[in-house]
């Protein structure tokens, strides 16, 4: 999706200023799908997009660093959608094989 032609596109590079954007334009973004409430309140919500293409989703952190506990939040949802796109993948494959 990221290679996609679109018409129009406007780019931010701050999350404070996209998400009032998508709110002021009734726009869209491209995006893990994880979203954190106690950062950007209950009024976005995550929509999964028929695509085949692969997203990587990492972070970076200082050695012997200390997270938050937003950051440890973070994490947990990124195990949480890990564990269940495995599990979702591992059945589609065994559809596909029968």
């Amino acid at each position: 999706m990221s290679t996609h032609p679109y018409k129009r596109f406007i780019r931010a590079s701050d999350r404070a200023t996209l998400l009032n954007l998508m709110v002021g334009l009734n726009g869209f973004t491209l995006c893990s799908g994880i979203i954190c409430e106690d950062l950007n309140g209950s009024i976005y919500c995550a929509v999964k997009l028929k695509s085949d293409e692969k997203m990587t989703i990492g972070y970076i952190s200082r050695k012997d660093s200390v997270l938050s506990p937003i950051g440890e939040k973070y994490l947990l949802k990124i195990r949480k959608y890990q564990e269940a796109n495995d599990h979702e993948s591992t059945n589609r494959n065994k559809m596909s094989a029968s």
